[in-house]
């Protein structure tokens, strides 16, 4: 990235760039993320006086960056999310998610939903009566068209047990 300027070391890093090429020369099968484990416990075991230098070594670069860059601000840098292959959204819609459909009672409310059933919103229309919000089963894996078809017949049964219902009263 073209114009950035990077943070200076904190005491950590001063004291790990140099122990992790120890380490990775010492074991060169070891994965980074197995030598990042080491180094996180070796720092912790290590005594206030043996980081100490470490510390002081961290607020000279510190210092120096600040002189450098007075104008300098940290800001965090979020990853823009790739879009994922349509095999795996398909995938992921006809996985079961807790609440991931909903049913409504008497068409009396529209549900609004993405993928995300905490965001799910209501709208009453003219009556207001109180909504059932259900997890409707539908086992892993199946096929998005099954799943659409799975979908319509409970609607389909859920408007037949609210007519009888009305039958009733």
């Amino acid at each position: 990235m073209e114009g950035h300027v990077k943070r200076p070391m904190n005491a950590f890093m001063v004291w790990s760039r140099g122990e992790r090429r120890k380490l990775a020369q010492q074991n060169p099968s070891m994965q980074n993320s197995e030598i990042s484990k080491q180094l996180g416990y070796q720092w912790k075991s290590l005594t206030e006086a043996e980081k100490r230098p470490f510390f002081q070594e961290a607020q000279r670069l510190k210092t120096l960056h600040r002189e450098k860059y007075p104008n300098y601000k940290y800001q965090t840098h979020r990853r823009v999310k790739v879009p994922q292959r349509s095999y795996t959204l398909q995938r992921e819609v006809a996985s079961t998610k807790l609440y991931n459909l909903l049913q409504w009672d008497n068409n009396l409310h529209t549900i609004i939903y993405g993928q995300d059933w905490a965001r799910a919103a209501h709208q009453s229309s003219k009556n207001q009566k109180s909504i059932y919000l259900q997890p409707v089963d539908i086992p892993t894996g199946y096929p998005l068209q099954q799943k659409q078809q799975h979908q319509q017949q409970q609607h389909v049964h859920l408007q037949q047990q609210q007519q009888q219902q009305h039958q009733f009263h």
